[in-house]
């Protein structure tokens, strides 16, 4: 969760952005053969998405909370592109694409699942790789509980923890900001929580990579802090905790190199059908701790 100081630096991280046929209909649109950009009907609402490169598996980015993809991966998705294929998306009441008709008990799954039907109306086919920064992690995850066959890998930058969703509520008490509001809509985050917790650690041999800054830039504890972040490395039997130096929060501006060579050894992982390799391998010439 973003809230206070992070909050307000996620808002000011957004680039503008104004998709490629934003304004078209409800269905794909191929402008190359390697950038495909458009709208998905999820539900009687509309997701706006982009794609670029070619290759599989396809490298999928989650933004953080209350964020648009395409517009915070923006300047990353030429450079994933090079990897392999690459997708952004906005979700529900985000960036351009619509707000969610009024929901009740609205959890982080149904997000999770909105995502599942994008990929499946814009014909973009598993497997997946999927880069989830900040609250955008709990998405990730949660698709990769609901859909482990269609995931290949999983990278979580500072992700969001289960476990910070009751010291948020004691610090913030009756204030809004114990809300977690994501695209103008109100989550239930304790049925978030449970799912989270009886599901969302057991991720068999599934390679995921847990990123976090070096520097702690939140209103909790920062020892609540690293022992979730290492926590993460822990839900797969082949996880790998590392920690992006010279980095706050935002990981995905501050320490590109470290992001993008993530994003490489899950792809290359998931290309050869092997674990992820040694740290000190997958982060060659890049400025990160393996041994945090």
């Amino acid at each position: 969760m973003v809230t206070g100081p992070r909050r307000a630096l996620a808002a000011a991280s957004l680039v503008t952005f104004v998709a490629v046929a934003c304004e078209a209909p409800s269905s794909t649109v191929a402008a190359t053969p390697s950038v495909q950009a458009g709208r998905v009907d999820v539900g009687g609402y509309e997701l706006a998405y982009e794609c670029r490169g070619t290759g599989s598996p396809t490298i999928l980015t989650e933004a953080g909370y209350d964020s648009a993809g395409t517009s915070v991966y923006f300047e990353l998705l030429d450079p994933l592109s090079s990897i392999s294929r690459v997708c952004a998306y906005d979700r529900a009441g985000t960036g351009t694409s619509d707000a969610r008709p009024s929901a009740t008990d609205l959890t982080v799954m149904d997000e999770a699942d909105e995502l599942h039907a994008l990929l499946q109306g814009a014909g973009i086919e598993p497997p997946y790789v999927l880069a989830g920064h900040s609250f955008g992690g709990f998405v990730t995850r949660l698709f990769a509980t609901a859909y482990p066959d269609e995931t290949a890998g999983l990278l979580l930058i500072e992700s969001s923890h289960e476990d910070e969703i009751e010291p948020y509520r004691r610090y913030y008490g009756d204030s809004r900001d114990a809300d977690w509001i994501d695209g103008g809509e109100l989550l239930d985050i304790d049925a978030t929580a449970e799912v989270l917790r009886a599901a969302g650690h057991d991720l068999g041999d599934l390679p995921v990579i847990a990123m976090r800054a070096e520097r702690y830039e939140d209103v909790l504890s920062g020892d609540l802090w690293e022992r979730t972040q290492a926590d993460l490395a822990t839900i797969s039997n082949d996880g790998m905790p590392v920690v992006a130096l010279g980095s706050g929060h935002f990981v995905i501006d501050e320490n590109r190199p470290a992001v993008l060579a993530a994003v490489a050894g899950l792809v290359e992982a998931a290309r050869s059908a092997r674990s992820l390799p040694p740290c000190e391998q997958v982060f060659t010439g890049t400025d990160v701790d393996c041994s945090p």
